[in-house]
């Protein structure tokens, strides 16, 4: 049986982590939470479009810009997780940065070039500040790979962790059950496989009234260089 858990409004998304926190908490299961803790998260490639120029609107909502009412299309995507030290101790404060593709596989920004469309109503980048538990949690739209011609990525979201007292990680997350990892290169470029499945995230239908939701949890564990 799948279980499903209830995934808090747009409103209550944007009022704070803390409920979020709970949330995090409440919905995961030791054995997801004790296997997303076993080995730190790998490093990986920043890619050609971490936003130069950020966009006016960097909520931890990136189904909206602004207040148009209009959502961006594509299936709504809810990632939450928890940053964490080598000996599994929550770090508050911590900057999450993520930037991906839109629903057609094109990021919001004008260096890419591809010929899919180009969504306005996508917000393509977001950032959030971790609470007290370690815990973030962004809204987004699952992503599509993208590329052209013999170069083709499979569905990933680049991830950002910063913070005063460790080295900043940049990493990817991925989703279980894509075509295109078996091929991916920065996925595949990971030979380690209990390193490379841990960025690989497996994803639960929420309870949303609105469309098509998806949840995953994505835990971030620092690397050894963490004081």
């Amino acid at each position: 049986m799948i279980r499903q858990c209830r995934t808090p409004a747009r409103r209550e998304f944007l009022t704070g982590i803390t409920a979020i926190s709970a949330f995090t908490i409440v919905c995961s299961t030791p054995q997801n939470q004790a296997l997303a803790r076993v080995l730190s998260t790998p490093a990986q490639t920043e890619g050609p479009f971490y936003p130069v120029r950020k966009p006016p609107d960097q909520d931890a909502d990136l189904t909206m810009v602004g207040n148009n009412g209009k959502r961006a299309a594509g299936d709504l995507l809810l990632i939450q997780g928890q940053v964490l030290t080598p000996n599994d101790s929550p770090v508050a404060n911590a900057l999450v940065e993520i930037w991906q593709t839109n629903a057609w596989g094109r990021y919001q920004d004008r260096r890419d070039r591809s010929d899919v469309p180009w969504d306005p109503n996508f917000q393509g980048y977001g950032h959030v500040t971790t609470d007290a538990n370690g815990a973030y949690a962004f809204r987004t739209i699952r992503p599509a790979g993208y590329g052209q011609g013999y170069f083709r990525r499979t569905p990933h979201i680049h991830f950002r962790i910063s913070g005063r007292q460790f080295d900043r990680l940049t990493t990817q997350m991925y989703f279980t059950g894509e075509p295109g990892n078996a091929n991916d290169g920065p996925l595949n470029r990971i030979s380690d496989s209990a390193k490379r499945e841990r960025l690989i995230v497996d994803l639960q239908p929420v309870q949303e009234q609105e469309t098509r939701m998806w949840r995953g949890l994505f835990n971030i564990v620092l690397g050894k260089n963490f004081p």
